[in-house]
């Protein structure tokens, strides 16, 4: 028997005065997430959500949600429960692109659909979510890029003292890039958590063969791109896209790529020495399996 669900009031939806002001089917969608937010209310609830910022301001928000903590920069998140450390370990998810905004959407306490968040977010998002989980510690294995030395050693984080970027005051969406040697103008958005599924989507749908190249750096592409424009003002179609942008020469496409590469650098490892041999250690804060664990 399905369980009957109370009508949401739009009154008490907060902001809901600036609905009128946005696109067709912007009401449905804070509806539907403010029911999605009731469903998750569950009988017992241990934990208070916690007002997270955002280091994209939340300016890129505004057509996604009324949320008036999300459009101030901030966004609020519970703890994980074992629903989430579920989730994690069903490969599937995984293998979609899901898990992340699986995630996320089930530690949600504000008004947004999780795959409407943010990549540049949503990494940040991650870290946040294991130190309000498992505490503000984080220890993990790394290995010596020192090729004399190679040895594996433990090294430890307070995720309360990473650094990260935040998005410029000025930016704005859509990104317009002007291509240098094919003259073309590309208008382009960052990425999402729903465009790793459709990449994903994209990857499936072709006819796989041994000898098939990696399109996902095009993949990455197409997705978050809105339009493209030739040198005479002219629009081209959605279906030729993707042989456009394999045709692209080196230049234009690094010009794309530097154009849209935005990061927080909060997974950036800063001050790190081998124990064994001083030499300084370079990369990333890994995000494997043990992540979200004690």
């Amino acid at each position: 028997m399905t369980k009957k669900t109370d009508a949401i009031d739009l009154t008490k939806i907060k902001n809901i005065q600036a609905v009128n002001k946005t696109e067709p089917g912007f009401e449905d969608r804070v509806v539907r997430v403010a029911e999605q937010k009731k469903a998750k209310e569950g009988k017992f609830n241990f934990s208070a959500a916690e007002l997270i910022p955002l280091p994209s301001g939340g300016r890129l928000y505004t057509s996604v949600t009324t949320d008036t903590d999300i459009l101030k920069g901030f966004i609020r998140m519970r703890p994980m429960t074992i629903k989430e450390e579920e989730i994690l370990s069903t490969s599937r998810f995984a293998k979609t692109g899901s898990t992340t905004r699986m995630i996320i959407d089930r530690c949600l306490d504000s008004e947004i659909d999780a795959k409407d968040i943010l990549l540049y977010d949503s990494n940040f998002l991650l870290f946040y979510l294991r130190k309000i989980s498992y505490g503000d510690e984080y220890q993990f294995p790394l290995t010596c890029g020192n090729p004399v030395c190679e040895k594996k050693f433990d090294h430890k984080i307070n995720i309360s003292q990473l650094q990260f970027e935040t998005l410029p005051e000025d930016f704005e969406e859509p990104i317009v890039v002007e291509l240098p040697k094919s003259k073309y103008t590309v208008k382009i958005i960052l990425p999402r958590l729903y465009h790793s599924e459709e990449i994903y989507m994209r990857n499936m749908n072709r006819k796989k063969r041994s000898d098939e190249e990696d399109k996902r750096l095009v993949d990455n592409i197409i997705v978050t791109t809105v339009e493209i424009i030739d040198s005479e003002g002219k629009t081209i179609t959605r279906g030729d896209w993707e042989d456009f942008l394999n045709s692209l020469p080196a230049m234009d496409r690094a010009e794309l790529t530097k154009a849209t590469s935005y990061t927080t650098g909060v997974d950036k490892l800063q001050d790190v020495a081998c124990p064994y041999c001083g030499s300084d250690f370079s990369g990333t804060i890994p995000i494997g399996p043990e992540f979200f664990r004690f």
